[in-house]
């Protein structure tokens, strides 16, 4: 069976942001932990030998161009590359806007999309032909996924797009199209929305979300989608976060020992945002320290899950 790693808006070097901060609450590296999960999500890939990996843009983080995010980033191309496993790569806005494309140095197994127009790279040993474009423009605002090329007979195709197509689930618009447009290939791979979602079954398409939560609103498990080109085609939540946020709704001290009680943080960092009366949040910390490797942030949960 082959089963292909999608993996989207890593942005490499960014932090965790609203970590909390108080008396008692354990200690959050906001920069550690999100190369801890990256880390995690590598390790998860190359223990199990997986046959490609798909990576649908924002490698890189506009705001953190580091030569720690570009090293991470040569050092797991260069792991993937040694364990046989081939990758395609496009450019996502975010590296549009950042120096370290350009001093990425990607091994012979993995392809990265031009910039200049679509094209498509096979993988022969497993029938895959990978269509892509890069972003060149962190303001595009062309339909790419219009110009991609035609199916190739007697491949699985899969498009690699980095898009918010009609801008429902996207604060910013990028390489805009429609569900109708997506049509040809066995499986769409998106990218730019942080949320996982599976937006149609015949062809699949999907956005992997991001590997960890980097937002306050990013709420629940993260990792990558596995895709099984298999008839029917599949993606398959996989979740390597070594930290969530979830939302704590409670109306009363009993509901957060309960809520706290019933959860099973699966040895990840967890991250409560309160719902409910503001005062409970005292409360909530105090539950918190009860239980190793909770914390509650500040405010109040929005109901904008990321």
């Amino acid at each position: 069976m082959i089963r292909l790693a999608h993996l989207a808006d890593l942005h490499l070097g960014a932090r965790l942001r609203a970590v909390p901060e108080y008396p008692g609450c354990p200690p959050i590296d906001p920069v550690q932990i999100a190369y801890d999960a990256f880390d995690a999500l590598l390790r998860h890939i190359l223990d199990g030998r997986y046959e490609g990996v798909l990576i649908a843009g924002d490698l890189f983080d506009r705001h953190e161009a580091t030569p720690r995010a570009l090293n991470a980033a040569n050092a797991a191309l260069a792991d993937l590359h040694d364990a046989g496993i081939p990758v395609a790569l496009i450019w996502g806005n975010h590296d549009a806007e950042s120096p370290l494309p350009e001093q990425l140095r990607p091994p012979p197994s993995c392809w990265v999309a031009p910039i200049e127009a679509s094209a498509t790279h096979r993988w022969p040993d497993i029938g895959i032909a990978v269509h892509g474009q890069s972003i060149g423009d962190p303001d595009e605002l062309r339909d790419l996924a219009a110009d991609y090329p035609e199916p190739a007979e007697g491949w699985t195709n899969i498009g690699l797009l980095h898009t918010s197509l009609t801008g429902g689930s996207s604060r910013r618009p990028c390489a805009p199209t429609t569900l109708a447009t997506l049509t040809g290939y066995d499986y769409w791979a998106l990218g730019h929305v942080h949320r996982r979602l599976q937006l149609t079954g015949n062809p699949a398409v999907a956005y992997a979300g991001n590997p960890y939560p980097a937002r306050k609103t990013e709420y629940g498990p993260r990792g990558f989608l596995e895709f099984r080109p298999a008839e029917p085609a599949t993606a398959i939540p996989i979740d390597t976060s070594p930290v969530v946020r979830e939302i704590l709704t409670a109306e009363t001290e009993s509901d957060i020992w309960k809520r706290f009680a019933d959860y099973v943080p699966n040895n990840r960092t967890v991250i409560w945002t309160l719902s409910g009366p503001p005062e409970l949040l005292d409360s909530a910390r105090e539950a918190a320290r009860h239980y190793p490797g909770f914390a509650v942030a500040d405010g109040r949960a929005k109901n904008m899950p990321g």
